[in-house]
């Protein structure tokens, strides 16, 4: 009970400090994906955390966690990607990705978890806007 208040905590300071938070779910893995301040332009860590059953179940320890964030060819703009092997801290993965330029940032998450089981996660990230997490005044 203890562990659920505190990742509750955790959760609501990522919100209210601004930072980033984004949570994908397949059958069997719950991935969070998250940032203590706004991902923008130039160097971000980002902390991804693993577990069964959904937020607060048990911990996962994958075998290999990457990442890869892209930005698709635009008109006078080429091709941008920034690819991440995670480095697991205690029970985390943390990965250091680097941002050409504030836009939108598709990416995919890579996950071979402990057994030998593949996963990949896909989703987006606005630099340089708030999120759709911040209240509007």
């Amino acid at each position: 009970m203890i562990k659920i208040a505190i990742g509750s905590i955790l959760v609501s300071s990522f919100v209210l400090a601004g930072g980033f938070m984004d949570m994908k779910d397949s059958d069997d893995l719950h991935a969070m994906l998250s940032s203590e301040k706004v991902l923008s332009q130039g160097s971000n860590k980002i902390i991804v955390e693993l577990n069964r059953g959904g937020h607060g179940g048990a911990v996962v320890d994958a075998k290999d966690v990457r990442i890869k964030f892209f930005m698709p060819e635009m008109p006078g703009m080429p091709y941008m990607e920034s690819k991440e092997i995670c480095k697991k801290i205690d029970n985390l993965f943390e990965c250091n990705v680097n941002f050409a330029m504030n836009g939108t940032w598709q990416y995919q998450l890579f996950i071979k978890d402990d057994n030998n089981k593949d996963y990949v996660y896909k989703g987006s990230v606005n630099l340089g806007q708030s999120s759709s997490m911040h209240s509007h005044h």
